[in-house]
């Protein structure tokens, strides 16, 4: 069987909502996130809504209180039972990070994943999403979490590139280059 491609779903969404402005973007991004994470939270729900046994009305009835009671929109909500329709549900991590990577290249917006070895206080994070928005020339949208095995530091990761500014990072490195140099 072929792997499943989420992008045409997300394309598709977006080009339903797209037309609501880039508010509604967002807020439809939030909304496949949040339905997403509680597919991850909660393995039952996800295994109810994929299992042949279980009658398509039921995990209909199942996925609309669901929707509910996480108060979502009407485009969010009828993209979803087309994808529960479709048995695509237990891909709808994948869509949901489809869709925000395009949303986030209409809004002209970077993610960026920051590891440091120690945390780093509100005035910190603001200069160094500051100072790679500039480098970026984007709006940067920053993820920090502390990796103390990083010794020192911070390791930097941007769409594919990492940019590793920690000690650990640098000790490898010329761990390597003696290597290298003894043969």
């Amino acid at each position: 069987m072929g792997r499943f491609r989420a992008l045409p779903y997300a394309k598709a969404l977006v080009m339903v909502v797209e037309k609501d402005g880039p508010q509604r973007l967002e807020a439809v991004a939030v909304e496949l996130e949040a339905i997403a994470a509680a597919l991850v939270a909660v393995p039952e729900f996800e295994r109810v809504l994929v299992a042949p046994t279980v009658p398509s009305e039921k995990k209909t009835q199942i996925l609309d209180a669901v929707l509910d009671a996480l108060d979502m929109g009407q485009p969010t909500r009828r993209f979803l039972q087309v994808v529960q329709q479709h048995y695509r549900m237990q891909h709808l991590p994948d869509i949901a990070a489809a869709f925000r990577e395009l949303v986030d290249k209409k809004l002209g917006r970077s993610r960026a994943q920051v590891e440091t070895a120690t945390g780093l206080d509100e005035v910190e994070r603001g200069l160094l999403v500051k100072v790679v928005s500039a480098i970026e020339d984007a709006e940067v949208v920053a993820e920090f979490s502390e990796r103390p095995e990083l010794l020192g530091g911070f390791r930097l990761q941007v769409g594919s590139r990492v940019f590793d500014g920690s000690l650990a990072g640098e000790l490898k490195r010329l761990s390597k280059e003696i290597q290298v140099e003894q043969g």
